[in-house]
């Protein structure tokens, strides 16, 4: 009998560990996929991809490419509007608009303005602007296009930026501290938490972020910082995407699509 016990205390930490919750995405398809560092796919069913420091957009029906070797590396691509993409050199403090076939329709040296910048980050705002954090000022604003003006929308940054993501209307970032922050178009700044450390992160929502680490992909609650796994296929990947509740993830030639629903 007491060996009996001793038996089921032993498997109880187990079946507590084999009962954690965790998300079951459904898988939905496979594809492989060429040489190069996937961007992601818009709306309309074209695929973005980075290849020797050549951007890539494969439609159903052409190809299109676009390289700039003066301007080094392509540090991040905005693919919110596919009529108005952004490339940001990050070295040459460069950020390239381009329309839907990939030709250059605006390029920006923050360097070589009136009041010169330099961006640790950018990406597409609304009304033709851009979102800008200049390391100078270590200031968030907004730059606007046409007008070639840079007009600062925050207090200076506390501490340097680790990641960021925007939409039209909002940019977030996670600084050196692990701190998640917002910001809206007027500069009004909001603190949404701390996050655990992560490889990769994608915020889905002011309460929710994906994050990748060493164990795999979770989603992390900020209101009452649960962490809960997600169960893939796959077990190790490069990166993941996700977007309109389909889930991307990323190996070394091969992209598979899952289903998912966030609680």
């Amino acid at each position: 009998m007491k060996k009996l016990i001793f038996i089921l205390l032993a498997l109880i930490p187990m079946l507590g560990f084999s009962q954690q919750p965790s998300i079951i995405p459904f898988f939905s398809n496979a594809e492989k996929w060429e040489k190069g560092y996937y961007i992601g796919k818009d709306n309309f069913g074209n695929f973005y991809s980075i290849n020797e420091n050549e951007f890539k957009k494969t439609s159903p029906t052409q190809v299109f490419f676009y390289k700039n070797v003066s301007l080094g590396k392509i540090h991040q691509v905005d693919l919110q509007n596919p009529l108005q993409l952004v490339l940001f050199y990050k070295q040459f403090t460069t950020a390239v608009l381009l329309d839907n076939q990939l030709n250059e329709t605006v390029k920006i040296n923050f360097s070589e303005l009136p009041q010169p910048l330099n961006p640790e980050a950018v990406s597409l705002a609304s009304q033709n602007r851009l979102w800008v954090y200049d390391i100078l000022s270590q200031k968030l604003g907004l730059f606007d296009v046409q007008k070639s003006t840079f007009q600062s929308i925050t207090p200076p940054f506390k501490e340097n930026l680790k990641f960021y993501q925007s939409d039209y209307n909002y940019f977030y970032w996670i600084d050196t501290k692990q701190n998640l922050y917002v910001s809206n178009l007027f500069g009004k700044v909001n603190f949404l938490g701390q996050v655990p450390e992560y490889s990769q992160a994608q915020v889905v929502s002011p309460k929710q972020i994906l994050l990748k680490n060493d164990n795999g992909l979770f989603l992390y609650n900020l209101e009452d910082q649960s962490l809960l796994p997600i169960t893939l296929n796959e077990k190790s990947f490069i990166r993941f995407s996700f977007k309109d509740q389909i889930l991307s993830i990323f190996t070394e030639n091969e992209i598979s699509q899952y289903k998912i629903t966030l609680p």
